[in-house]
């Protein structure tokens, strides 16, 4: 079903001849996205309709927005990039109700750059991890509290465990008989999340970060000119968390020579050079704003987001995928192998460059 806006949105926005006025931008997996044209604003302005089943209370999302916005514009000529102004609505709120009950936002369009889904020059890939360091820089500067968790448990390895332990039970059992194998692998692999349990109970060595916890290169914005990053975008999940967050996230997303939906398994292996530049521009912004503990730890940050998230689209499957989109049947048992070879891969990597055996350290 093609997204809409709703009348009431249509309205207050001035937005009568809104089929010409307003163009869907994407409808995506998470939030929907229309770029508009309304006489409120000289220019065009993103709105978009916040996902109420994933985000269930939009004030905070919006709320966090705002914070992390004040806290770029206070000192934006000391980063790269920049973050989208939220703008208000009419009543000079920056949250519009509609007749069924959605929530609604508008930010600034950032005009003249390009998204894009796959690096195609080291350079992007360093350009990208290097803004997301400062992004955690910068953010640094907001005390943790100050922000709302828009997703609980978001990134704890402990929690996922036990949501993967109890899948096992209450599954479908069909597919847990078929995925013995694979069960068996990750719970040889306990030890991961005993690592995890520790340093989050080491708060003076590794404290709570504001982390964007979604630093995929999508959700960054290009200049359409160069290798350099316009924008930061998707702050939804930005919100209290852990060192490895980010850095894991665009190692499991970047430095993989597929993706995650691919099924030939032999193919699935870390490209060292892609890894190396994750690391090295992420560090290039960070390194001297972290304690010690954590830039000894900065390699298990991969192995815990991939084991992570092997754990939730194997949980997923034996939940009779209630989570993830699927196109097929079988896709997330497929999506669990491939993040297990991964997973696999990083390992022997670590090893082979680092002597670090994640699995015997």
């Amino acid at each position: 079903m093609i997204p809409t806006i709703p009348i009431s949105l249509i309205h207050y926005l001035q937005l009568p001849n809104h089929e010409e006025a307003c163009q869907l931008l994407s409808n995506g997996l998470i939030n929907q996205t229309w770029i508009c044209k309304t006489p409120l604003y000289e220019s065009p302005v993103v709105l978009q309709q916040i996902n109420q089943h994933v985000f269930k209370k939009p004030l905070e999302v919006v709320h966090n927005h705002r914070l992390i916005y004040e806290t770029w514009q206070q000192q934006e000529s000391n980063y790269s990039f920049k973050i989208a102004a939220p703008l208000p609505f009419p009543d000079h709120t920056f949250i519009f109700f509609d007749e069924m009950g959605q929530a609604w936002r508008m930010q600034e369009l950032i005009a003249d750059t390009v998204s894009i889904t796959k690096p195609t020059h080291l350079k992007q890939l360093f350009e990208a991890a290097r803004c997301f360091g400062e992004f955690a820089r910068m953010t640094q500067k907001i005390n943790s509290q100050a922000l709302f968790s828009t997703l609980d448990n978001f990134h704890n390895l402990r929690y996922r465990y036990e949501q993967f332990q109890t899948s096992k039970t209450t599954g479908n059992t069909d597919r847990i008989n078929q995925g013995a194998s694979l069960i068996s692998q990750l719970e040889n692999r306990i030890k991961y999340v005993s690592q995890f349990d520790i340093i989050t109970q080491s708060t003076l060595q590794f404290p709570e970060r504001i982390r964007h916890h979604d630093a995929k290169i999508a959700n960054l914005l290009f200049y359409k000119s160069s290798h350099k990053v316009a924008a930061i975008l998707d702050l939804d999940t930005t919100m209290p968390g852990y060192f490895f967050s980010d850095l894991g996230d665009m190692i499991r997303s970047m430095a993989g020579k597929t993706d995650e939906n691919h099924t030939t398994l032999q193919d699935i292996g870390i490209d060292e050079e892609a890894y190396d530049t994750i690391i090295k521009g992420y560090q290039s912004s960070l390194e001297n704003h972290s304690t010690p503990e954590e830039n000894t730890w900065i390699h298990w940050s991969g192995i815990w987001i991939i084991y992570m998230q092997c754990l939730r689209f194997i949980t997923d499957y034996f939940s009779n995928d209630q989570y993830y989109r699927i196109e097929y049947p079988q896709q997330n048992w497929d999506r669990a192998w491939n993040q297990f070879y991964l997973l696999k891969a990083l390992e022997k990597h670590l090893y082979q460059k680092f002597n670090f055996d994640p699995l015997n350290t």
